[in-house]
């Protein structure tokens, strides 16, 4: 039919276009077969100007309606080699003309660039075809190329040469060659390929000079071609007016053909009496392979080996972990810690039966061909017998409902102490001096730190001023003094310059001597009574340590700074500003800078320079000196009073400018003592603490606004992103992230203590027939009734005329008779039984009892829903932006939808490229939600077994992937996905728990 108004009718099946482009011959397979074998007729040739220059549209109409031209492309001068074709358009510099499309309405084309333009398609004002599609496309295709007898729409330039192709699908579209939704087809010079199985086409020789080229469409809801656009790749310079058979597969990434139950001849398979019976043992073990402890929710103890555990919702027991796989990854060498199973379709008997018979239908309106009326009938009559004995033996075909209707929950009881505690009543008590829960493997000791380090979180008294002061002498020369005991003997208060300096640079005596040469002159020429300098103001060995971690105070109370720089063991003379950059580089400076008073410039001395001429620097200007200009000046500017910056700002933009300064670290947790003299709560130092657990102390201290909270919600970027970089994936700030759980404690082993979370168990193992809501009528409820009583109806009836055929009385007949309306009555429902089951247990659905299946690998959406519910019935889509693998697009109503996220070749190489990755590196899982009937496509080490809400942002729920370290009772972020805001209500409240952004790592063993 055609796509706009006043093109005649049409046949069935045929798409108008008075386009001389193909000789004026709409017959697509006629188009098709002259753009392959290069057939032209003698025809006038064209000049750049495919129109002659004319740009009317209504000339340009009547001018191609009298055209007797047969040439099949005389907008290339009747020459249809692609190679001319495309020297030719590459080297007109003409005026933009106006072209046709195959569909008889004509769209215009405005050159952009030497290599593409854009072509705008003017459509009918009724859906789906409103409005103007523009599309981009090389400069050396055309409109001909763009589309064919069967493609409408628009052709998009990709990267490295690739489109994409639009087709406009509805009733009145034409229909599209017969394929099936499989794999993409790969052309190559060969003239003919042979693909698998499982529903690829016959390949077909290339048109232009063997260009490889690659298409495929994206699966429609409900396997009908009919639905919304369905976008097609196409690679190279492919047109579509290439003479191919089409499909349409989810996406580009090739897999193999789910084998269920033929991986039985497999001769890696181990058998075990508990469900699932057949899988493959793992390739790798933990070292070392010892029996550890364990102990579940129920206080049951038990020691396992190391392998992979997972919590089991059925009765909270520790269960090995058995991951269902894709083929291709079962079929691979083992390469994991978790045993593999393959993946088993789970649906009901009945409608397996049921759809193998209706399958053969097609989704679309298109009639039946001959060959699929014979395949119906031959399946029909057996597929009818089979259900008929199903029918005997009553199953439920439904599903059921579990958990109160919501997803299984994770059932976990944390037993043991926390590090630090919030509340002191928590604190192990302080004579036991016993270890805390064991490390993971691969570390023989304990955490053995007793009770001190598993005390509250003391905070340290902030000094009012230092404890020592270097006094100027009358005329020249200091005497290091008490600060107390000179306020008794002047009865005044002490100011000072503090003078800045960096041990890299100032090292032995002499270079101190300087130090005390620079704080003298500094503090007379600002007119105070003392210096305070770090090599000599820090009290005796037992006071050093403590006093460093109060040097912050010590700067908010001077009257002045004064840096002093040097540029020991170097052969030429550094520049201040140089000298000035080296200085900014260690931990302690920039809090000196930032601390330092407002009021004052700071005074730059440089060894080996006049003492008497100093370099006065404003604070404002210090941002300039440092290597971090843009992050430091915003501290800077918050500490001057001149933009305030919001606590969490503060906190991430400061830590972030002291991890950049990894010189002169002297603690682990030097980072955060650093920036604890930014902050106005400053816990107690513990020298074993790591960066992470100092952090997490000064933040418990400080943090009203839950800043660790956010932390957790964070995706890391990259694969080893350390815990204070906190870029998000999805470039989301910190402060849009809402948590809603509560840090309570710190664990050992860089792990926190976390409450009110909720949580729901991931099922590895296999996938289950789910219950599905579906709207009741009086035609479902009757229906209902007399299919499940045909069976019956059936066999009474053979009963009857058993029972009247054994005799010869006038009761004897009555009974046949009966029997035989019985039969009849039986046999009408049993041959209709196909039918009646797809009328009963399919249909639009309104929801599903909540599941988390998960799954190694990846399937299409057609495959996921035949093994859940039996049949390709649409239910399922794919998340738009669940993970950073997830991709989206807009169709012609403007909605978003989700894309298969092998349409992406990037990501359908990660995922080839994960099916043999070493333990350690990324593999691919896949998460299906039945709740909002979501698929999320996802990278990770491990497969998750638990799914924990944390945290909320841009209205979806930040959720927490994450693995189970059963040894430890710690619960490791395997991966952050953003769910939908309705499985919140669908989840259990998880209490506390342990919780780690990174799993230690840890030693392998092949098998």
């Amino acid at each position: 039919m055609s796509t706009s108004t006043g093109n005649p009718s049409l046949p069935s099946g045929q798409i108008y276009s008075p386009s001389p482009l193909h000789g004026g011959n709409t017959d697509p397979n006629e188009i098709r077969r002259r753009a392959q074998y290069n057939q032209t007729i003698p025809s006038q040739p064209s000049t750049p100007s495919i129109h002659g220059g004319n740009t009317d549209p209504n000339q340009i109409r009547m001018q191609l309606a009298s055209s007797q031209s047969s040439s099949p492309a005389p907008s290339h001068g009747g020459n249809a080699d692609p190679n001319e074709i495309r020297q030719r358009l590459g080297q007109s510099q003409s005026a933009t003309p106006l072209l046709q499309d195959q569909s008889g309405t004509f769209s215009t084309q405005r050159v952009v660039s030497p290599q593409e333009s854009i072509l705008q398609y003017p459509t009918p004002s009724t859906p789906p075809y409103g409005g103007n599609m523009n599309s981009t496309v090389p400069t050396h295709q055309t409109p001909s190329q763009a589309q064919s007898g069967y493609f409408q729409g628009s052709q998009i330039t990709q990267a490295l040469g690739g489109a994409q192709v639009q087709y406009p699908q509805n009733g009145n579209a034409a229909p599209l060659p017969q394929g099936n939704y499989g794999n993409p087809i790969p052309q190559t010079p060969s003239p003919s390929f042979s693909m698998p199985s499982h529903g690829a086409p016959n390949q077909q020789p290339n048109a232009y000079g063997g260009q490889p080229s690659q298409i495929s469409q994206g699966h429609p809801p409900q396997g009908n071609v009919y639905g919304p656009m369905n976008n097609q790749t196409l690679g190279g310079h492919y047109s579509p007016s290439q003479p191919s058979q089409i499909t349409h597969p989810p996406g580009p990434f090739q897999r193999e053909v789910e084998r269920g139950y033929g991986n039985l001849l497999i001769s890696r398979q181990s058998r075990r009496w508990k469900f699932p019976n057949f899988y493959q043992v793992a390739g790798i073990y933990r070292a070392p392979h010892e029996k550890r402890h364990h102990r579940d929710m129920m206080s049951r103890r038990k020691h396992f080996v190391a392998e992979d555990y997972y919590l089991s919702p059925f009765d909270c027991h520790l269960a090995k972990l058995v991951v269902q796989s894709a083929q291709e990854v079962y079929d691979a060498k083992p390469n994991s810690t978790w045993r593999r199973t393959f993946i088993r379709n789970m649906s009901p008997y009945m409608l397996r039966v049921a759809n193998w018979v209706l399958d053969t239908v097609p989704h679309d309106d298109r009639e039946m061909t001959a060959e699929e009326i014979f395949l119906l009938v031959v399946k029909w009559v057996p597929a009818s017998a089979m259900l008929l004995i199903l029918m005997t033996y009553p199953t439920s075909v439904i599903g059921e409902v579990r958990n109160g209707g919501k997803y299984d929950p994770f059932y976990y009881t944390y037993w043991g102490y926390p590090y630090h505690t919030r509340n002191a009543k928590e604190a192990r008590p302080p004579l036991e001096a016993k270890p805390l829960l064991s490390h993971t493997f691969g570390s023989s000791a304990s955490n053995s730190k007793g009770a001190e380090l598993t005390s509250t979180n003391p905070i340290s008294k902030r000094p009012i001023e230092p404890k020592y002061l270097c006094f100027l002498k009358e005329g020249e020369g200091v005497d290091i003094c008490d600060v107390e005991t000179w306020k008794r003997e002047h009865g005044k208060a002490a100011n000072y310059v503090l003078v800045s300096y960096t041990s890299e640079q100032f090292q032995g005596d002499e270079q101190e001597l300087f130090l005390h040469d620079v704080g003298e002159h500094a503090a007379r020429a600002a007119g105070v009574p003392a210096y305070w300098v770090g090599c000599a103001c820090l009290g005796d060995k037992s006071q050093v340590e403590e006093n460093v971690w109060r040097i912050s105070d010590i700067i908010r109370g001077a009257h002045s700074m004064a840096i002093v720089l040097s540029d020991p063991g170097t052969s030429r003379e550094s520049s201040m500003d140089t000298l000035l950059e080296r200085w900014g580089t260690r931990v302690w400076t920039l809090p000196e800078v930032l601390l330092s008073p407002s009021h004052e410039p700071m005074v730059v001395y440089v060894r080996g320079q006049s003492i008497d001429a100093p370099t006065r620097i404003h604070k404002r200007h210090m941002a300039a000196k440092l290597e971090d200009k843009e992050l430091s000046r915003q501290l800077i500017e918050h500490f001057e009073g001149s933009l305030i910056l919001g606590h969490l700002e503060l906190v991430t933009i400061a830590l972030r400018c002291l991890h950049g300064r990894q010189k002169g670290k002297h603690l682990e947790g030097d980072m955060s003592y650093a920036l604890m003299g930014l902050l106005r709560q400053r816990p107690t130092v513990v020298r074993q603490d790591t960066a992470f657990q100092a952090f997490a102390r000064l933040s418990l201290a400080n943090d009203s606004n839950m800043l660790l909270e956010r932390l957790i919600c964070v995706l890391p970027k990259r694969a080893n992103q350390p815990w204070h970089d906190m870029d998000d994936e999805w470039d989301v700030a910190l402060w849009d992230i809402y948590p809603t759980t509560q840090i309570c404690g710190i664990g050992d082993n860089d792990t926190v203590i976390l409450d009110n979370a909720h949580a729901a168990s991931i099922r590895w193992k296999a996938f289950t027939h789910v219950l599905t809501f579906v709207n009741s009528s009086w035609r479902r409820t009757f229906t209902r009734y007399a299919f499940r009583s045909s069976s019956y109806v059936f066999y009474l009836g053979i009963a009857f005329v058993t029972v009247g055929k054994a005799g010869n009385g006038a009761g004897n007949h009555a009974y046949t008779a009966l029997g035989a309306i019985l039969l009849v009555i039986g046999s009408i429902f049993t041959l209709l039984s196909p039918y009646l089951i797809r009328l009963l247990y399919t249909g639009k659905s309104r929801g599903a009892q909540p599941w988390f299946f998960g799954f190694e690998g990846y399937l299409d959406l057609p495959t996921i829903e035949r093994h859940i519910y039996g049949a390709n019935l649409g239910y399922l889509s794919w998340s738009t932006n669940g993970s950073p693998l997830s991709r989206h697009q807009s169709n012609e109503y403007g909605e978003c939808e989700g894309l298969d996220p092998t349409t992406d070749p990037n990501t359908a190489a990660r995922v080839k490229r994960a099916v043999n990755s070493a333990m350690g590196e990324e593999k691919i899982f896949t998460l299906v939600d039945t709740n909002t009937q979501t698929v999320t496509m996802f990278a990770a080490v491990r497969p998750p077994v638990a799914v924990v809400l944390c945290g909320q942002e841009g209205g979806m729920q930040r959720a927490l992937l994450c693995s189970y370290e059963w040894t430890t009772q710690t619960l490791y972020r395997e991966t952050v996905v953003r769910m939908e805001t309705p499985v919140l209500e669908s989840m259990s409240r998880l209490g506390r728990f342990r919780f780690g952004m990174d799993r230690p790592a840890e030693a392998y063993r092949n098998t």
